[in-house]
């Protein structure tokens, strides 16, 4: 299904050169969607794309492609970076047919550590996707946040074949849900901070 959305095929290794094109690809996705969808001319696009794929082996790269972009757009449109990835989440869910649900009450059910401690490659896979996620209450459910619905569909087809090959169990239900940039930005840090 993720390689229908993105072209990407989920690799069994997880090194920085891999999540670097994961990331890549759920750029050029979303660029996609955003110019079909009338956000974005295609002149626009190309330099964007180029800028971001440059950042992503910078020192520090973006936390993730929509705030990359809603920092280069915001001052065009008169918008907060807040605003701005507002614009792009609503065009993005109506693109994907809503398969990435709002969440909206606070923070993700679960243990911000629960579902590393159970598969530790996944920490790094969701810190670089900008994709929090818990287990909730075991290893059947899993919640995922983001500000980008294309990220969160490629993370939840990641951590569904990595509990897959951990375990002979079911398949997990892997739920991906939308936040806002501060309810992001607290679960990122909640999440992930040293």
């Amino acid at each position: 299904m993720t390689e229908s959305l993105t072209g990407l095929s989920l690799p069994a290794q997880t090194d920085r050169s891999i999540l670097v094109r994961a990331l890549e690809r759920i750029g050029q996705t979303s660029m996609n969607h955003l110019r079909e969808g009338g956000y974005i001319t295609e002149a626009e696009a190309k330099p964007l794309l180029l800028d971001y794929q440059s950042a992503l082996v910078s020192a520090k790269p973006p936390t993730d492609f929509l705030t990359f972009v809603a920092e280069n757009q915001a001052a065009k449109h008169s918008l907060t970076v807040e605003g701005e990835i507002g614009r792009m989440q609503k065009l993005l869910r109506s693109c994907m047919n809503d398969r990435v649900h709002c969440w909206s009450f606070g923070p993700l059910p679960g243990k911000a550590s629960s579902l590393y401690d159970h598969c530790p490659k996944l920490r790094n896979v969701c810190a670089t996707l900008g994709c929090p996620a818990s287990l909730a209450g075991e290893t059947s459910i899993v919640h995922i946040a983001s500000i980008n619905p294309v990220a969160a569909q490629v993370a939840s087809f990641w951590i569904r074949q990595e509990l897959n090959r951990e375990t002979e169990a079911d398949a997990p239900f892997v739920f991906s849900f939308l936040t806002d940039l501060p309810s992001w930005q607290l679960l990122m840090q909640r999440h992930f901070a040293a």
